[in-house]
């Protein structure tokens, strides 16, 4: 099967491939008024790219609704080396291919008075499923129902609004992977609240999430989980080439079955889960978070914090943390265009032939240990090169070092990440 899955992908990209100027470029839904972010079909580059008339079949509409189809084709290539001490505490890591994410997306318009937006898209692997997960299935199901001229209700199966990288679009982060895994669920069944304040300046999101679906707990008995996103621009300039973001997100998540586990890998999908707390027998937790975004022309700085409370039935109140930094600089002279209605920033836009190059570092940490729980502390250090040949095609590489404290030694893992992606 996932040979099949090989083959499909690759006649895919082989055509796309030949065929410059398309028409979206984004996991996501776009607001049509946030112009910045969409893709200017009147470039070429010396990477080809599907066209825009070619690319009609994808797109349709009538008097009742719109449609457009979507592809995000990902894949990546992992290889590590590690020490002994590191072996012994995680295994010896996998060096192969990974399919990272193939995914067909529909969005559109349905066409009331006040039109509604909706996004539905099926997945192979991806970002965002979980290891016991199965390798087919949906991973957004959501419209957005607009309530006034600065507000709006998404409701259907959507990403919770806590943590700066999850609430984005990961394929365009500079990073290739989340660190703060252990610490959100991306997708969530429920229902969330935009409001947008000073010009789109000031933006306040609420979610209410049930995980009924697929339990065998009636919809009133289920576990709740609740988050709010509080975010700002107090600096925006220059129509935005300088600016500063900055947020705020508070995270509550009944336990599943009185247990909760956190629990991280080592950048590579295919990695194995470096801190672990295990299961916990505990009621429920709050999580924190702390997002802050410096852009300054082709310089940007993105950083985060989150702070975990489990109310464990054994130990009480147990406390784990997850920061990092990355620091972004496009060689190019282009940067991330920031979306104000999604609040957070979009892909980079390449305006050269040759398309844009980016020098990426991070440094972050998941500390998943305290005196009674022994998680593990994995430390991340990474260096990559990110190659925006169009508005659609990326390739990339980081090399990263996990030096990981856990049972008492510290194991260090080398690693090389390369990738290649295809967002239409």
């Amino acid at each position: 099967m996932v040979k099949n899955c090989i083959l499909k992908i690759s006649i895919f990209l082989f055509f796309f491939f030949l065929s410059p100027k398309i028409f979206a470029q984004h996991t996501d839904l776009v607001d049509d008024s946030q112009t910045q972010i969409l893709a200017d079909t009147t470039r070429t580059y010396f990477i080809p790219d599907a066209t825009h008339k070619g690319m009609r079949w994808s797109r349709s509409h009538n008097k009742w609704f719109s449609t457009k189809l979507g592809f995000a084709p990902i894949l990546d290539y992992n290889t590590s080396f590690q020490d002994q001490d590191s072996k012994n505490q995680v295994g010896t890591q996998e060096k192969r291919f990974d399919i990272r994410s193939a995914r067909v997306m529909l969005s559109g318009k349905i066409n009331f008075k006040n039109p509604w937006k909706y996004l539905i898209s099926v997945e192979y692997k991806g970002f965002d499923r979980a290891e016991d997960d199965p390798n087919f299935g949906i991973t957004d199901l959501k419209f957005v129902i607009p309530l006034s001229e600065n507000s709006d209700i998404t409701v259907g199966k959507i990403k919770e609004t806590f943590v700066y990288e999850m609430v984005g679009d990961a394929a365009n982060l500079p990073h290739f992977e989340r660190l703060l895994n252990p610490f959100f669920n991306s997708r969530n069944i429920g229902a969330i609240y935009h409001h947008f304040f000073m010009n789109n300046r000031l933006a306040v999101a609420g979610g209410v999430f049930k995980d009924f679906i697929g339990n065998d707990k009636s919809f009133s008995n289920s576990n709740n989980t609740f988050t709010t996103r509080i975010t700002g621009l107090p600096i925006w300039n220059n129509n935005g080439k300088e600016f500063i973001h900055i947020g705020v997100g508070v995270r509550y998540v009944d336990a599943k079955n009185d247990v909760i586990r956190l629990k991280g890998k080592n950048e590579s999908n295919i990695s194995s889960n470096y801190v672990d707390t295990g299961n916990l027998n505990a009621s429920h937790q709050w999580n924190m978070s702390l997002e802050q975004l410096w852009s300054l022309d082709n310089f940007s700085v993105l950083m985060e914090y989150a702070h975990n409370w489990t109310a464990t039935k054994d130990f009480g109140t147990e406390q784990f943390s997850g920061y990092y930094v990355t620091a972004s600089y496009v060689v190019s002279g282009e940067q991330r265009p920031y979306d104000q209605k999604a609040t957070y920033a979009r892909r980079i836009k390449p305006t050269g032939k040759y398309g844009a190059w980016e020098i990426f570092t991070r440094v972050g940490q998941n500390d998943l240990e305290t005196k009674e729980v022994h998680g593990g502390t994995n430390n991340r250090y990474d260096l990559g090169l990110n190659w925006w040949a169009t508005q659609y095609w990326k390739a990339g590489m980081v090399y990263g070092i996990g030096n990981l404290d856990k049972d008492g030694i510290t194991g260090i893992t080398n690693n090389f990440q390369f990738r290649l992606q295809w967002i239409y």
